[in-house]
């Protein structure tokens, strides 16, 4: 038998986890377990919609971070940024229907400013992206608790109309990050800095010395991530309708948790926007099923560490193998 007819070895384990593919695997048992054990409260027109909701600032906030960490970063700030654009935009707005639409573009741009702000620390000045964005979280929560200390503001009917509006069982904000996955998926895939972005997590000095303008393509990264904080943000207040400082208390962390259970390497360089997009789905499924369950919220926490401990075990296998 020639080389040329021995059957190709099946797709690995690794290679699964590397695409993407493996999360999703999970989210679908899952799917059918919760199919099985709660089929009619879980397949709902209300419990889809509350699990589609759910995921939408995850989504952005994870959609952000999983372009951070393929250059080979992390972003730690990305949770107080959505509590501050969160609550500055109750607060602007605080009712009046005129300052919608100039303080949602305003809350926006302040993302993307504070993005900036990181991009420029960590790739100009040449800092720790972790000392960065952790000096940063710190930073935006003790200004949020200086704008208010306890919840206050209001958003407009319209905002909590678009938040609370379905089309069938898919909410209105659900298409809003549809559309995020769309722009970064071109960005990533069919531009020029797409492709740099892989190319400097991989090797940041090979990536300068064949003429790649790291400085640029960091920068942008982070202000892509503090952008989609800043319009979760937005979206996050229309939801909840008042500006409260703890809003995004913990997003940092499932953010990373949703990109490091997709696939994506915290080394950079290597990630899969459709894994990231499978750890989000993942996490709201753990979120919606002790709901639907009526499991104490505090297995919350528990099972993302388990989860995230589990997936960081796989990654040393497969740099082992």
């Amino acid at each position: 038998m020639s080389a040329a007819t021995v059957a190709r070895p099946g797709p690995s384990l690794s290679s699964l986890v590397r695409g993407g593919g493996a999360v999703w695997v999970v989210v679908a048992v899952m799917v059918v377990w919760l199919s099985a054990v709660r089929g009619g409260g879980f397949w709902s027109t209300g419990n889809l919609a509350a699990l589609l909701s759910g995921a939408v600032v995850l989504g952005l906030v994870a959609l952000g971070q999983h372009i951070v960490v393929l250059t080979g970063g992390i972003d730690l700030s990305v949770g107080s940024m959505v509590t501050l654009t969160s609550l500055l935009t109750a607060v602007l707005i605080n009712g009046y229907p005129i300052r919608t639409v100039p303080v949602v573009v305003a809350i926006v741009l302040i993302g993307a400013l504070m993005g900036g702000i990181n991009g420029s620390l960590v790739s100009i000045a040449g800092l720790p992206p972790f000392i960065v964005t952790l000096g940063m979280l710190y930073l935006v929560s003790g200004v949020a608790l200086t704008v208010s200390p306890t919840p206050d503001g209001r958003v407009t009917s319209a905002l909590t109309g678009f938040a609370t509006s379905t089309f069938g069982p898919v909410p209105a904000p659900f298409l809003v990050l549809l559309a995020s996955v769309v722009v970064i998926w071109a960005l990533l895939t069919r531009t020029a800095w797409g492709r740099h972005v892989f190319a400097v997590g991989g090797d940041q000095h090979a990536a300068r010395a064949v003429g790649i303008g790291t400085t640029s393509v960091l920068m942008r990264a982070y202000v892509v991530s503090g952008t989609l904080a800043g319009l979760a943000g937005v979206l996050l207040a229309a939801r909840t309708a008042i500006g409260s400082p703890t809003a995004g208390t913990g997003l940092e962390l499932s953010a990373i948790t949703a990109v490091v259970i997709g696939g994506t390497s915290l080394l950079g360089g290597r990630g899969s926007l459709l894994g990231t997009m499978g750890g989000v789905a993942l996490l709201s499924l753990i979120t919606n099923s002790i709901t639907l369950l009526q499991f104490p919220s505090t297995l919350t926490d528990l099972i993302r560490g388990l989860i995230i401990i589990a997936a960081v075990a796989v990654f040393v296998v497969k740099r082992k193998e």
